[in-house]
């Protein structure tokens, strides 16, 4: 169904988000109990899935023709422009005790922000096609 290049993406993808998916729940579970050393493993390891994502993302723009990497551009760019935004407005409002906003809610701005983009970016080019 899919082009041998979203297949590739869709594999080498996996690995990373299925690492940060089980990664990111067991450190906010056991953040109390871990000292400083296991709790900068954790972050090391995050990061390290973040870096990773974000490698297999780069590599599959460059595979990819210039209309799917200009929505993709388009809308990662947006999508960072309106999460920042947004999430430096929430912690200056938590900071002035105007909402009591917690951090977790940063990761649901930064997605929303990207989807919204990218459906936007496409509604804009009338492109439907996956990835």
């Amino acid at each position: 169904m899919w082009n041998k290049p979203v297949r590739r993406y869709m594999r080498d993808a996996l690995p990373p988000a299925v690492l940060a998916l089980v990664a990111v729940p067991l450190a906010m579970h056991f953040e109390k109990s871990l000292g400083p050393l296991g709790k900068s493993v954790c972050l090391a390891l995050v990061m390290l899935c973040y870096g990773w994502c974000g490698w297999v993302e780069f590599r599959h723009l460059r595979q990819c023709d210039e209309l799917r990497r200009r929505l993709a551009l388009e809308a990662m760019m947006l999508a960072f422009i309106s999460a920042a935004g947004i999430i430096l407005t929430l912690f200056f409002a938590n900071a002035m005790k105007l909402l009591d906003v917690p951090f977790s809610a940063a990761l649901l701005v930064m997605l929303g922000c990207y989807v919204v983009c990218e459906i936007w970016a496409r509604l804009r080019y009338r492109y439907w096609a996956l990835l």
